[in-house]
């Protein structure tokens, strides 16, 4: 997945939130060129919105926000016991996937939630890729064959609410196993 393409459809997602209200879960398709490029809008404040693009190859690029958890995401990837999604988006191209999920807890200290993902780290065979913690922010990025997963969790100043977003990465190799 080139970060280009990532960076161009993500812009485009504030735009579509204003827009998305105005087309109904049915979305509008727009060409967008000659040799039968388009790119589709459509989803709703209470579904979500999506957009999808398609070039002359059949190539599809595909983005969609909710405030749900996606089917696909990973079942074994933890959450605190009492926890409440802030928002999801889902990226995909030519076989390759990105789901980012928000959410926030107030049930568990950030250090609690930070420990919860080490201990998930090294109990299913990934590897500590980067990692940096200061007061208040924990990063960590960890591995397994063609899995990323991109951690971040903050808090606020006084470590009333914890804000975590995991960011799930699948390259085609590994969608095929």
């Amino acid at each position: 997945m080139t970060k280009n393409s990532v960076f161009t459809f993500m812009g485009f997602v504030m735009f579509i939130l204003v827009l998305s209200g105005c087309f109904g879960n049915d979305g509008i398709t727009i060409p967008v060129g000659e040799n039968g490029e388009s790119i589709t809008i459509g989803g709703d404040e209470e579904e979500g919105i999506s957009i999808e693009a398609e070039d002359e190859a059949g190539d599809r690029f595909t983005l969609s926000s909710s405030t749900e958890l996606p089917e696909d995401f990973p079942e074994n990837i933890p959450f605190p016991s009492d926890y409440q999604i802030v928002s999801t988006m889902k990226v995909s191209e030519n076989g390759e996937e990105g789901i980012n999920v928000s959410y926030i807890t107030e049930s568990a200290r950030v250090e609690e939630v930070w420990n919860m993902y080490k201990t998930f780290m090294d109990d299913n065979g990934y590897e500590n890729s980067y990692e940096m913690t200061t007061d208040g922010f924990h990063s960590l990025n960890m591995q397994k064959g063609q899995e990323s997963i991109n951690l971040t969790i903050t808090t606020d100043g006084e470590e009333n609410t914890v804000t975590a977003n995991i960011s799930y990465f699948k390259s085609q190799e590994a969608a095929e196993e």
